[in-house]
């Protein structure tokens, strides 16, 4: 009984970083209507695939992140497939580069982040031009990329502790 309680509890630990994405995947789809933008909201899945795939690219593969990317998908009501592209992409590039992420310190790892963001904020917009056969307002996507950004170190604390409290295995006495 013991032991498929442990094993329970370490599937359960293993799925950590993909509920975790879930989570404020639903969060961040919920579209914040500011003044002057319209309906904007950060996007939150791409920072914690961004976390995960650094800190636990053990337990944050290809699959969850295109998952995670098809959820985001559904819920915004954006071309299917952008997002599983681009969680897909973060992903195999935080994977890359973990080395250089790892051994850094959190202004590089925002710094990180704030570029990969740029870069995913760039072709969204350029798909949705494309798709549109319209050149859009990309200030909405601005204050997006910019409430992304002033999110980050919120959501990098967050899972921080959460790896730290739940994945991390206890020091021996």
């Amino acid at each position: 009984m013991k032991i498929g309680l442990a094993l329970a509890a370490r599937r359960l630990h293993g799925l950590l970083p993909v509920l975790s994405c879930l989570m404020l995947a639903i969060i961040g789809t919920a579209p914040l209507e500011l003044p002057h933008f319209g309906p904007v909201g950060p996007v939150l899945a791409l920072m914690a695939v961004f976390y995960w795939s650094i800190f636990r690219a053990d337990l944050m593969t290809m699959l969850g992140a295109f998952s995670i990317g098809l959820v985001v998908d559904l819920l915004s009501g954006g071309p299917i497939g952008l997002h599983a592209v681009l969680l897909l992409l973060t992903h195999a590039l935080a994977v890359s580069q973990r080395r250089v992420f790892l051994g850094s310190s959190f202004l590089v790892n925002w710094w990180g982040y704030g570029m990969v963001a740029l870069g995913a904020a760039f072709v969204s917009w350029s798909v949705a031009c494309l798709l549109n056969w319209y050149l859009h307002d990309p200030r909405p996507l601005l204050a997006q990329l910019g409430l992304s950004l002033g999110l980050y170190p919120l959501v990098y604390w967050l899972l921080s502790r959460l790896e730290r409290r739940l994945l991390r295995p206890a020091l021996p006495i």
